[in-house]
């Protein structure tokens, strides 16, 4: 479906805002239109030295000018109310199209373009009520304009609407480009958004390197970039108005000679020429409005076509027609001759085939690249087999419904996510019903509760964005507690303390332990020495199972994963050693 069609269908969602806005536009016009012929009338009253007849026309300059004055306010108000309420049903619409797109759409988008969409590209559209206004008022000034001078005299009507067809052919062709070139400012502005949102969530490091410097470079080389853009959007639309006001300025030359010479030779009243002088100016500023709206429909559209190339976008995976609710679940998962392959086309996992049976613990290791994360991403459905099936109580995770599978699966991620809101608000973040004494039972089991009532506002403390007043170990116990309250049947556990401190990491590695009793866990490992425990070790390399058993088992084989576990456990005691020697010499020192 065409763009323009799309759009219409918003726009019919408030047909009776903008009726009743066309109907107030006519009275605004007519307004407009009686005020010459009013001072037309004035000015013949003045030269018959009629009193009474001054003093009614007056009156009624009074009576035309408040119906107007009101239509105005209310056109006004309902139009921006009606593109307002428009571009707020297409924000609500993106946000949530954007939260049915998969993870590898977000890989292909920046951030900062996403946002562009939401921002710039909607407030095209918000900003379109003047514009509207002008596309009611400017035809119906002009169409009414035209017929009342052709009724004062139809010669000089006829001189004034002799220049409107080049005029408008002129004024097609300058803006013929807008749209081409909004697109492309639009994009610049994208581009400057990125960077922005880049360099602020990426702060620490910038300012830990000390790349100030090249960030502002690259910021200013952006915003440069954009700037050029506007430049060259704005050139091409400056060139209307004096194109207009160029045309104009003829035909009132042509109007105030022939005019004048009618007038006085008497062959219409001087009140007339007035009149159709002051039509004429109302005619041509609706005209110039007209010219202008051609480089707003331009711009307008160019922001639609940005917004519909997200919202036409299919997400990759989403429930089939004819999925189920997956229902109560034990927890029994497995992966059956599993192949995957990026968009880009590098397989990442060949024929994988284990399964992870109820209440116990399945670790997946293997050097970086070997696709440890990919299973971990599968379980879910975050990403779509490319061979082979993962399977859930003997469900194939395609054929249930994402949110049934979903809400049997929690998460704790190694980079953990917080939102800018309170310690609470975190925990209960899966289930925001949670009564305060739940919250606060999930904090203790994933031992938060300490380091939580030493704030002074304990739970109701705003953590602020990304949770920036708590160390990395707070923040993960918090997503540890996050998991716990939600009470899944399936935890996956992705490289969860391989960034934290000795002490952080034990307190984070008792609440795990903690949450992974009787569940179904998948555990993603870094640490090797963290999955003694674990029930099955699998062990990838190349995307490919080249070991599996128990942690003894795989250490007595000697193997692939004894090798791993040798090679950490030889840099883990250089460090402790190197650490040691540098605290000897400082004590020397």
């Amino acid at each position: 479906m065409d763009n323009r069609k799309k759009l219409v269908q918003y726009i019919l969602a408030y047909k009776w805002q903008f009726i009743l806005g066309s109907i107030l536009g006519g009275v605004v016009t007519c307004g407009d239109l009686l005020t010459p012929f009013l001072a037309g009338k004035f000015l013949n009253a003045v030269k018959l030295d009629n009193w009474n007849m001054i003093k009614m026309i007056a009156l009624a300059f009074v009576i035309v000018q408040l119906p107007k004055g009101v239509a105005n306010y209310g056109q006004s108000y309902l139009i921006a109310s009606a593109t307002n309420r428009i571009a707020t049903d297409i924000r609500n619409r993106i946000y949530a199209h954007l939260h049915s797109m998969t993870l590898s759409f977000f890989e292909r988008n920046k951030v900062g373009h996403l946002m562009s969409r939401m921002t710039n590209d909607v407030g095209l559209i918000q900003n379109g009520s003047g514009a509207i206004t002008d596309v009611i008022n400017a035809p119906l000034t002009v169409i009414g304009g035209i017929a009342r001078m052709f009724m004062i005299n139809w010669v000089l009507a006829g001189i004034f609407i002799l220049f409107v067809p080049g005029m408008g052919v002129l004024i097609s062709r300058i803006t013929r480009k807008m749209r081409k070139l909004t697109i492309n400012l639009q994009l610049k502005l994208a581009d400057v958004i990125a960077v922005l949102e880049e360099t602020i969530v990426g702060i620490r490091v910038v300012k830990s390197f000390g790349m100030e410097k090249n960030e502002i470079q690259r910021f200013f080389e952006q915003n440069l970039a954009s700037l050029k853009a506007a430049l060259k959007s704005a050139r091409r639309s400056a060139l209307v108005t004096p194109i207009t006001e160029f045309f104009g300025t003829i035909v009132v030359v042509a109007i105030m000679l022939l005019g004048g010479y009618l007038v006085t030779s008497h062959q219409i009243p001087y009140g007339s020429i007035v009149e159709f002088g002051g039509i004429a100016f109302y005619v041509a500023s609706s005209a110039k409005k007209i010219g202008r709206l051609n480089v707003t429909y331009h711009q307008t559209m160019a922001g639609i076509d940005r917004i519909f190339e997200v919202l036409d976008e299919e997400p990759d995976i989403a429930d089939s027609p004819d999925a189920v609710d997956l229902g109560e679940i034990t927890g029994h998962v497995a992966f059956k001759n599993v192949s995957f392959s990026y968009q880009t086309g590098e397989q990442v996992l060949k024929n994988i085939s284990f399964t992870m049976e109820p209440g116990k613990a399945v670790a997946v290791v293997g050097p970086s690249g070997a696709g440890k994360s990919t299973v971990a991403n599968l379980v879910p459905r975050f990403y779509e087999v490319s061979g082979g099936a993962v399977l859930v109580d003997d469900h194939d995770i395609r054929c249930v419904t994402l949110e049934s599978l979903r809400k049997h699966i929690g998460i704790v991620p190694q980079e953990t996510i917080l939102f800018s809101g309170t310690i609470r608000d975190n925990i209960a973040y899966g289930r925001p019903d949670a009564t305060d004494e739940e919250v606060e039972q999930a904090a203790r089991a994933a031992n938060a509760h300490m380091f939580v009532s030493q704030f002074e506002d304990g739970y109701k403390t705003v953590i602020g964005e990304r949770g920036a007043r708590l160390s990395g170990g707070e923040r993960q116990r918090i997503a540890i507690a996050r998991a716990i309250l939600k009470d899944p049947r399936i935890l996956i556990l992705d490289e969860a303390t391989s960034s934290l401190d000795a002490t952080s990491e034990r307190l984070v590695q008792e609440a795990l332990d903690k949450l992974m009793v009787g569940r179904t866990t998948l555990v993603i490992a870094h640490r090797l020495s963290t999955i003694k425990q674990a029930d099955l070790i699998i062990v990838l390399g190349d995307g490919r199972i080249v070991e599996q058993g128990s942690f003894d088992e795989l250490m007595q084989h000697e193997g692939a994963f004894a090798r791993l576990y040798h090679t950490q456990f030889d840099l883990k005691k250089e460090e402790v050693v190197a650490s040691s020697e540098g605290h000897l010499e400082k004590t020397q020192n």
